[in-house]
């Protein structure tokens, strides 16, 4: 679109500030899709970075509990379990996101092969 706008700004198609008008507008919203676009990378970066560091977490999740000072445990079990209710001698919970999911799929035979 700059180019035909130059173009047309050669032709005399359009007047001087009409161009700067136009061509400032073109850059403006050049600037803020490229904006966006670093803005989205960094999130995918991001999500990618934390997934790994859950995965982490869960391989050794058991030696890191029980090595685990009380006020640790406390931290690691409200990380991962929400909405805890002891109920007749039971401790019952939800997982919270993603572990839930990695749960769901670790339940999948295809997952573990």
């Amino acid at each position: 679109m700059m180019d035909n706008l130059y173009l047309d700004k050669l032709k005399g198609r359009i007047t001087d500030s009409e161009y700067d008008r136009f061509y400032q507008s073109f850059r403006n919203e050049v600037i803020q899709i490229n904006t966006r676009l670093a803005s989205l990378q960094q999130a995918e970066n991001d999500y990618f970075i934390t997934a790994k560091y859950v995965l982490d977490l869960l391989t050794c999740a058991y030696e890191l509990f029980i090595s685990s000072d009380v006020e640790e445990r406390r931290q690691f079990i409200n990380l991962v379990c929400s909405n805890l209710i002891i109920e007749d001698d039971k401790v019952l919970w939800e997982l919270r996101k993603p572990f839930d999911l990695i749960l769901n799929c670790s339940d999948n035979l295809l997952w573990r092969d």
